[in-house]
């Protein structure tokens, strides 16, 4: 699962597309941050709040929800399908995201030390087939420990912001800064957990740890 939560700006204005053979309406957007993410909004034809978003002009500002996705669009911009939204003004600031996955091969850690990152594996369905969108978390203080000390292949869920930056090549990817991470299932090894042979889920000891107010710092240099 992808979800997020993302105060925009309108980067054109609303047109009538197909996507997935469906009719959407759909437009550019950015995040309204100094460093702002290119986006691309969806909103399924026919329902109420397509009607309300197809009426928004270019340079609107809105917060909507929905499913965050990282399709093979033309404009390699993520995908907001949007389920809610609702009219915003030039001071507010919203930029939450959740995501459950599966954690892949081994966390790299900065020379700082200051933080790591780390690929999250998610998982998404259209119609029977099974897409995976690969986002890349990264974690400081209680978080960086989660995902240096996790095992690869634990379902974890992560709480954090979306943010935009670039390699030394100059292209653009997506990072999400975790204000929490945690493992829900570890893929192998682990503390005890009073839970063990039932279906529930998040009962290990690292569940029960919450971060510290200083997990999430101020300066993203690192």
């Amino acid at each position: 699962m992808a979800y997020c939560t993302l105060a925009v700006a309108l980067a054109a204005a609303p047109a009538l597309a197909i996507a997935r053979d469906k009719e959407v309406w759909e437009c550019t957007a950015n995040t309204t941050a100094p460093e702002p993410v290119n986006l691309l909004l969806r909103f399924r034809n026919g329902s109420k709040v397509a009607q309300v978003f197809a009426t928004k002009a270019n340079g609107a500002r809105l917060i909507i929800s929905g499913d965050l996705s990282l399709e093979d669009d033309p404009g390699n911009f993520p995908v907001v399908t949007g389920h809610m939204l609702c009219d915003a003004h030039e001071d507010q600031f919203v930029n939450e995201v959740v995501l459950i996955g599966r954690l892949s091969k081994e966390s790299k850690v900065t020379e700082t030390q200051k933080s790591a990152s780390r690929s999250l594996a998610v998982n998404r369905y259209i119609g029977r087939d099974e897409h995976t969108d690969w986002f890349r978390l990264r974690g400081y203080g209680y978080s960086k420990d989660k995902l240096i000390n996790a095992p690869k292949g634990s379902l974890v869920s992560a709480h954090g912001c979306l943010e935009q930056r670039k390699n030394r090549d100059g292209n653009p990817y997506l990072e999400v800064k975790c204000r929490n991470v945690r493992v829900h299932n570890k893929a192998k090894g682990g503390l005890s957990n009073p839970a063990a042979g039932t279906s529930a889920a998040g009962y290990d000891q690292e569940d029960f740890e919450q971060p510290s107010n200083n997990d999430m710092p101020f300066n993203w240099n690192d």
